[in-house]
């Protein structure tokens, strides 16, 4: 059972809920789902269909990758205060990483229809959690494009790229 008051403390420590007034933060209080895991599990798997994205309240839990050879690659650990899945509240697309719980984890959930009733009840609100994603997504993106400039500092052939353009035909 959710602990309300602990929520409405814990949500603005959160960068996607900073900000909000405090009726709002009740409002998502009030729409998040709550979901234990155990070591092993998995929170949601590349390629599905994503309608939720998580936010770790207790535990932790790995951001996996399966490469083209079926290789599962940890990408990234995350812990308490931290939040994945926030893709799918954006784009229609599938599940760009598997995430397993690494430790017994407490989880809240927060999906699209969520969002949208959000927005139904307080478009405030819905446009202050949208724009937060959205520069919680450029900051990681910048973080992203850092790595790979260090990476192809590293090979220095300018005659090759790291990544080349999705082309969509």
């Amino acid at each position: 059972m959710k602990n309300e008051a602990d929520l409405m403390h814990w949500l603005p420590s959160i960068a996607i809920f900073g900000g909000l007034e405090e009726d709002t933060l009740e409002r998502l209080v009030g729409l998040l789902g709550e979901h234990r895991v155990e070591p092993g599990e998995e929170v949601c798997k590349q390629g599905d269909a994503g309608r939720a994205m998580f936010l770790v309240r207790h535990g932790e839990v790995v951001v996996c990758r399966d490469n083209e050879e079926g290789r599962r690659m940890k990408m990234i650990r995350l812990g308490p205060g931290e939040f994945f899945g926030e893709m799918t509240l954006i784009d229609i697309q599938k599940r760009s990483a598997t995430v397993v719980a690494e430790q017994a984890s407490l989880l809240f959930s927060l999906g699209n229809r969520d969002l949208y009733r959000l927005y139904q009840e307080d478009v405030a609100g819905y446009v202050m959690v949208l724009q937060n994603i959205c520069r919680e997504l450029s900051r990681r993106l910048r973080v992203t494009n850092q790595r790979l400039q260090d990476m192809a500092s590293e090979h220095d052939d300018d005659e090759r790229t790291l990544i080349r353009p999705a082309v969509k035909r």
